[in-house]
């Protein structure tokens, strides 16, 4: 798992170089908050469409094949965003790019083959840890390319291209590296007792708990979203100074995923766990909420959110896995990344045009889905029933 792992932070880091630049390029472009969060949208639109059909093609065909060909075509669409001069190109790059971001889905059921029900929430973790860290670089380096040959505006030609390259790179890693985790592949290729893929909501609960995917990409993609609009307005920071405080969120979600998730989880389980960090996360949107307009409320808000938030990302997964039957674990786990994706697309934009309005706004919604998660757990924990398999709490 090493090199899958490698292969993500390679691919995230490419992903984090673009995330600080592309809102500046928006407006250089004439665009404004609107187009922007649509922007962001348009990527989790195609990642809902795309992301359920990588992860049936990884359970028919296999995890290494379908990888690979998530980092090729995310090569292809990071050189067509370095060459964009316009925003209807901007929209076909990002577009191009979620259609590739099934790769989350398929590293994720992989871990799922290799690991045992115990381990699972902690290597999904890993997988974070990979995503934290790509993402804490990935920032940075962005908002250093973003300033190369721009005239003092930002341009993005430098950093698609060493998104590019980064994706390719993972593309030869996975090619070369990566061995066929899917042992029930040649089960699936003849056709033998093959689930259907809508088993995969028929576990009692499981509506509930997909759900929830869509409810915390909300308040995620809000988060990450809204930063650069949000220090831009209130702090009149640049695409650097914005690439620098991704970069330190990013660090402190790498350290969080890596080193606490395990214990947490194996202590107090999943939901337990969601329900703390989510709890936790409502204080740095409090921060930013009533805090002065100054560097340092950002500088504490924006990590503690993203801090918080980033649990759910290993322990809704984990506990999708360990109620779908393991030769739908790509589906089942495509199918969670495409939600998740459903509330890329509808908080970015939500969050876009009531920014207009207010700055405070936004963070009123990410809050509010911080609260509906709370209740969630709670749910979960004292009306489950008895006959869902429960985590090991």
């Amino acid at each position: 798992m090493p090199v899958i792992l490698f292969a993500v932070f390679i691919d995230l880091l490419g992903f984090g170089i673009i995330v600080p630049v592309l809102p500046f390029i928006v407006l250089n472009f004439g665009g404004d908050s609107v187009s922007g969060m649509a922007l962001v949208s348009i990527y989790s639109l195609a990642a809902f469409i795309m992301g359920p059909i990588w992860g049936r093609f990884s359970d028919k065909f296999g995890r290494k094949p379908a990888l690979a060909g998530t980092f090729l075509g995310a090569t292809i669409s990071y050189i067509t965003l370095g060459m964009a001069d316009t925003l209807l190109l901007l929209f076909l790059a990002r577009a191009m790019s979620g259609a590739m971001a099934g790769n989350i889905g398929i590293v994720m059921a992989a871990m799922a083959d290799v690991t045992t029900e115990e381990n699972r929430g902690k290597a999904i973790g890993w997988i974070g840890a990979a995503f934290g860290l790509g993402f804490a670089l990935g920032p940075g380096i962005g908002g250093i390319l973003s300033t190369i040959g721009g005239n003092g505006d930002p341009n993005i030609f430098w950093a698609g291209m060493t998104a590019a390259c980064l994706s390719f790179t993972a593309m030869i890693l996975t090619t070369i590296f990566v061995p066929e985790t899917n042992k029930k592949k040649t089960e699936n290729e003849d056709h033998k007792d093959v689930p259907r893929w809508t088993s995969v909501f028929k576990q009692p609960g499981q509506t509930a708990l997909l759900a929830m995917f869509i409810v915390t990409a909300i308040g995620q993609s809000i988060s990450f979203a809204i930063t650069p609009f949000w220090a831009e307005r209130v702090l009149g920071w640049n695409s650097a100074q914005v690439g620098y405080l991704l970069m330190a969120s990013g660090v402190c979600v790498f350290f969080i995923q890596l080193f606490a998730i395990g214990p947490l989880f194996k202590k107090f389980g999943e939901v337990k766990s969601l329900g703390m960090a989510l709890g936790f996360h409502l204080i740095g949107v409090a921060i930013i909420l009533y805090g002065p307009a100054e560097p340092i409320t950002a500088i504490l808000g924006f990590p503690i959110i993203m801090s918080g938030m980033t649990l759910t990302f290993p322990a809704l997964n984990s506990l999708v896995s360990r109620r779908t039957d393991e030769r739908l674990q790509g589906t089942a786990l495509g199918i969670s990344n495409g939600l998740s994706s459903l509330g890329r697309i509808a908080g970015p934009i939500t969050a876009g045009t009531v920014f207009t309005a207010s700055v405070a706004a936004p963070f009123y919604i990410i809050a509010s889905t911080g609260i509906l998660v709370i209740f969630w757990t709670v749910w979960e924990l004292s009306a489950r029933p008895s006959h869902i398999k429960a985590p090991a709490e």
